[in-house]
């Protein structure tokens, strides 16, 4: 197999890079592999595209209840469920053939999914022509991920394997949510606080939002800031705004750092004692394959809410109880040593560096 199909939607930023870092993986596996990495929300018009990917930023950032209600609402037969349906299938009847025809023109031999949209009927579609996959972003799935139609499903916890397993689908396997190559080279916190100008005698704490810059940042960074034995570092991601009113009201404190978005992640967890940040499935795999202790803040009611849930209840995270006294609790944590061992043995246990080898690998050995 030379050639993959790698198929995501814009709908928040853990999708895509899914998809990305198995096309990573693919491509230094075999410098003759090729490989397409598509957003299928590209074929919609304008006006439907921006709707869903920036209605779901908007409602991340400012009204997350709504989207847990679609997401509570649509995961369960339901009214609400059945006219998202109807809608999604009218949608991939007008708009899937288009995807079929670059996928077609790119010559894959293989198509995976990271988003629900449009999965599980391309595959009825095309089952008889060309194997289909689906991989998961979260420890935990929604009813619009599971199906029998695909070739193989990959999931990231025993949790998720029992989902399928109640709606009588079998190929299903846990090999964890697909990082990129880098963290599977650890870098030690030395080398990224040097690289990273940060002070190397201090605790430091990363905070992120996300990809989209999410949550409760401002008040946790300023409960952060008056601590002044701890070096704070803050993500804002693709939130110009929230960069924009950090870095000017923290300009000139040494103990604060603010960065918008970041193409080297992996470094700052690697310089980091512990991150506090949003349940974003993606980020916290990355997060655990630094083998970072984990304090999360306010997740956005479904996905973030069932991850930030599964760590918890697997030891490998803390919730944050306070956004106004982040200091207190990140303290408790990392002054802690039996607490921290627990954390970080929970941390350990659920890490995944090399999940996207892992799929590659079961995809490739696929009858």
């Amino acid at each position: 197999m030379k050639s993959i199909a790698f198929l995501y939607a814009s709908e928040g930023t853990g999708h895509k890079a899914a998809a990305e870092n198995l096309r990573e993986w693919f491509l230094e596996e075999d410098p003759g592999n090729s490989a397409l990495c598509l957003d299928v929300l590209e074929v919609l018009p304008f006006w439907m595209r921006a709707f869903v990917s920036k209605g779901y930023i908007l409602t991340a950032r400012h009204a997350p209840w709504i989207w847990g209600r679609f997401y509570w609402g649509s995961d369960k037969p339901s009214l609400q469920a059945s006219i998202f349906d109807k809608i999604h299938l009218l949608l991939c009847r007008l708009y899937l053939p288009k995807i079929e025809k670059l996928v077609s023109e790119s010559g894959a031999e293989t198509v995976v999914f990271t988003h629900y949209f449009g999965a599980s009927i391309f595959a009825e579609r095309n089952r008889l022509k060309i194997p289909v996959f689906y991989v998961n972003t979260d420890f935990v799935t929604h009813r619009f991920q599971r199906s029998p139609l695909f070739s193989a499903s990959f999931a990231a916890s025993e949790t998720a394997l029992e989902q399928y397993r109640v709606d009588g689908i079998h190929n299903v396997y846990d090999t964890g949510i697909p990082v990129s190559k880098k963290y599977s080279t650890p870098i030690s916190k030395e080398i990224s606080r040097e690289h990273l100008g940060l002070d190397q005698t201090k605790k430091t704490v990363l905070v992120t939002g996300g990809g989209i810059g999410a949550g409760p940042l401002p008040v946790i960074v300023s409960s952060l800031a008056k601590e002044k034995s701890i070096q704070t570092v803050v993500i804002c991601g693709n939130n110009a705004s929230l960069y924009k009113n950090l870095s000017s009201k923290y300009d000139g404190m040494e103990n604060v750092r603010v960065k918008s978005f970041v193409d080297n992640m992996h470094e700052y967890y690697s310089a980091s004692d512990l991150a506090l940040m949003k349940p974003g499935g993606l980020s916290l795999s990355e997060a655990l394959s630094s083998k970072m202790p984990l304090l999360l803040m306010e997740p956005v009611p479904g996905q973030e809410q069932l991850n930030m849930d599964f760590l918890c209840n697997n030891k490998a995270a803390r919730r944050l109880k306070n956004n106004g006294g982040a200091a207190k609790e990140v303290l408790e944590i990392l002054e802690n040593k039996k607490v921290l061992e627990e954390i970080l043995s929970g941390t350990e246990k659920l890490a995944r560096p090399c999940a996207a080898a892992n799929i590659l690998e079961i995809i490739k050995n696929q009858k």
